[in-house]
């Protein structure tokens, strides 16, 4: 499941990220497991996150994380 995690998180996130200039980030991103305390267990956001270990500052993941920590989501 690691890969296509991956692979969701960074094509539908790329998409709200790049697509709609992070507008939709609060919306979204806690659909894929991102919230304001971080990644959820058992989320394809943990799923993508354990895929790839330690992740890049910057990356597709790294933006939703940061997004969904100051958007005040559950």
């Amino acid at each position: 499941m690691g890969i296509l995690a991956a692979i969701a998180v960074n094509l539908i996130g790329g998409i709200v990220l790049y697509g709609t200039g992070g507008l939709l980030a609060p919306i979204v991103a806690p659909l894929l497991g991102f919230s304001s305390a971080g990644i959820a267990a058992g989320s394809v956001a943990a799923a993508a996150q354990a895929y790839y270990g330690n992740l890049v500052a910057g990356s597709i993941i790294s933006q939703l994380t940061a997004a969904a920590m100051v958007a005040p989501t559950p």
